[in-house]
């Protein structure tokens, strides 16, 4: 008895071993670049595919529309809502609007299917796409070319900081760890450029929004702001800070990043997906509220995620190497 329970044991343990190493198998055929595990990318343009099993489609009666966590989203709504009317036309299916109030419930609510059509700030794209199954399609821009925009270190007029070194033992506000010019970039480059890193040169604060990060360099609660060079442009025009050269210096700007990209889940069906892209890309946006918000860009213009937003992959990868630095 004792033999055939060891026998039984022994085959069991075997039968364990092969169907681990089968799963291990199946997962790291499922698992394409950077993309979370499931997600797959046959043809290589650094996206998830769309499921290979139709009936997985999902094939909503109304899309779920948002844009990025933003103090006030009823200002955002109202701007998109000639969009949303030009989307619902295009596709034949209602649009409504979601307010998200974070990066991660941007990400999680597409990776969750509950929502399908959406802006990601630039910082936020790549984790979106490995982690949420987000499509870029568009983007806006002027005169079929994406004009971008910068990440900016800023400060008082009033206060007496006149270069990067001079935030030494200073607050930074930065936006959250997902952001782009909110955080890597400029936690990548302070150290890159200037030697500097964080809580041992400057003190870090997270202010959850550019907005925040601007009005608290305005109002005096942080000493300086890593901010994106576009919302400060918008928040001027709307009237919600002074005209930046009345009380703001700039003590660094980077190059020009790609911006916010548009696109969707990739669990919508292939037929949905192209209806979507054909509504960004045709939208009157020169005689809309978009425009008025965006007086730089004419139009969304078509992207490449592998090769437009690979200059934020590389300043992740930057900011990596602060984190092994810091033994994060």
């Amino acid at each position: 008895m004792r033999k055939h329970l060891c026998f039984v044991l022994v085959l069991l343990l075997c039968m364990t071993a092969v169907f681990a190493q089968g799963a291990q198998e199946k997962s790291e055929e499922v698992k394409y670049g950077e993309l979370d595990l499931g997600y797959v990318d046959k043809d290589g343009d650094m996206v998830a595919d769309h499921p290979e099993d139709p009936s997985e489609y999902l094939d909503p009666e109304t899309l779920i529309f948002a844009y990025t966590p933003v103090e006030d989203p009823a200002v955002y709504e109202d701007v998109f809502q000639e969009f949303m009317e030009h989307l619902s036309k295009m596709t034949g299916k209602k649009v409504k609007w979601f307010a998200v109030d974070s990066y991660a419930t941007q990400v999680e609510a597409m990776r969750a299917g509950r929502l399908h059509v959406s802006g990601f700030a630039a910082g936020s794209v790549q984790d979106a796409v490995n982690h949420g199954g987000f499509v870029p399609l568009a983007a806006m821009g002027y005169q079929g070319s994406m004009v971008g925009y910068t990440m900016q270190i800023i400060v008082r007029k009033d206060s007496g900081l006149k270069e990067i070194s001079d935030l030494n033992g200073k607050t930074i506000a930065f936006v959250s760890e997902s952001s782009n010019s909110g955080y890597s970039a400029p936690r990548a480059l302070l150290y890159q450029l200037f030697g500097m890193l964080p809580e041992k040169n400057y003190i870090v604060a997270f202010s959850g929004k550019h907005d925040n990060s601007i009005l608290g360099v305005y109002n005096g609660d942080y000493d300086a702001g890593a901010i994106a060079s576009t919302v400060l442009t918008r928040m001027v025009n709307g009237d919600r800070v002074p005209d930046a050269s009345q009380w703001c210096d700039v003590l660094y700007e980077s190059q020009v990043f790609p911006v916010t990209a548009w696109g969707v889940t990739n669990r919508l069906s292939p037929e949905l997906t192209e209806k979507i892209k054909e509504a960004f890309l045709s939208f009157d946006f020169v005689n809309s509220k978009l425009h008025e918000s965006w007086p730089e860009d004419d139009s969304f213009i078509a992207i490449d995620y592998a090769k437009d937003y690979e200059v934020l992959r590389v300043i992740r990868d930057g900011s990596a190497a602060v984190a092994e630095i810091l033994g994060e």
